[in-house]
């Protein structure tokens, strides 16, 4: 087998630390209205589909019905993801999809009701992302979440809001991988490559899902809310490894 020159391999983890940073999501633009009367704790918590806003940046390889679908894809699996990793802090998480659940959630509870929007989704190329990697034709997606406790009389505020940003397939690529491998490794080499690169924005989903509940876990545990055998999740901001 070839031996890599050290000169490559410090190329190598250079390249990582460049662009490991695209392989992630952060929380960003995070506020909190400090004016609020004395709330009470959360019962219960609802998810609601995040929607698409006409401003919104959708950069995919379809148009027409197939885009709509598309949407509605990332939705059905956003709410899914959400809600399964919101379950992990303890409370009982409630999706919320059809227009008469919402004017139920109208009754003043205590509970929180999780809503946002897509602000931008880049599908990407799955065929850079297999050839190149190290963010060629890399995925993208960011939100904008905005939180509301139901126990409220009036609600135009949220109790906080927040962004999220990042992307997916910051691995290296065929094409950038393989150049030191003999010739038996390389078939191996590519099919773990290309099962990665095909996941997309499905990865994104899930990491945006868990980055929205770790944030929404810090703020019950912030508020005494979060039950005593479960500990908040750690959401990533810029800069943090």
């Amino acid at each position: 087998m070839k031996v890599i020159h050290p000169v490559g391999l410090l190329l190598i983890g250079v390249l990582l630390l460049v662009f490991g940073g695209c392989a992630s999501v952060s929380v960003t633009s995070e506020r909190s209205d400090q004016t609020r009367a004395p709330h009470r704790c959360p019962t219960v918590l609802y998810v609601k589909d995040f929607g698409f806003p006409s401003q919104a940046s959708i950069r995919a390889d379809r148009q027409g019905a197939q885009l709509v679908a598309f949407e509605q894809g990332i939705q059905t699996r956003m709410r899914t993801q959400t809600v399964r990793a919101l379950g992990r802090y303890g409370l009982p998480v409630v999706p919320v999809t059809a227009p008469v659940e919402l004017n139920k959630l109208r009754r003043r509870q205590p509970g929180w009701l999780i809503a946002g929007q897509f602000t931008r989704v880049n599908q990407g190329s799955r065929a850079l992302r297999i050839a190149l990697g190290f963010g060629a034709g890399g995925t993208k997606m960011e939100t904008a979440v905005q939180v509301y406790d139901l126990a409220e009389r009036r609600r135009e505020r949220p109790l906080f809001s927040f962004s999220s940003s990042g992307g997916s397939n910051a691995e290296p690529g065929v094409i950038t991988s393989v150049g030191p491998l003999a010739p038996t490794t390389v078939p191996a080499a590519v099919i773990a490559i290309a099962g990665k690169a095909g996941h997309g924005v499905s990865e994104d989903e899930k990491r945006t899902a868990r980055v929205i509940a770790a944030k929404v876990s810090e703020e019950l545990s912030s508020r005494g809310c979060l039950p005593p055998e479960h500990k908040p999740g750690k959401a990533k901001r810029p800069g943090d490894l």
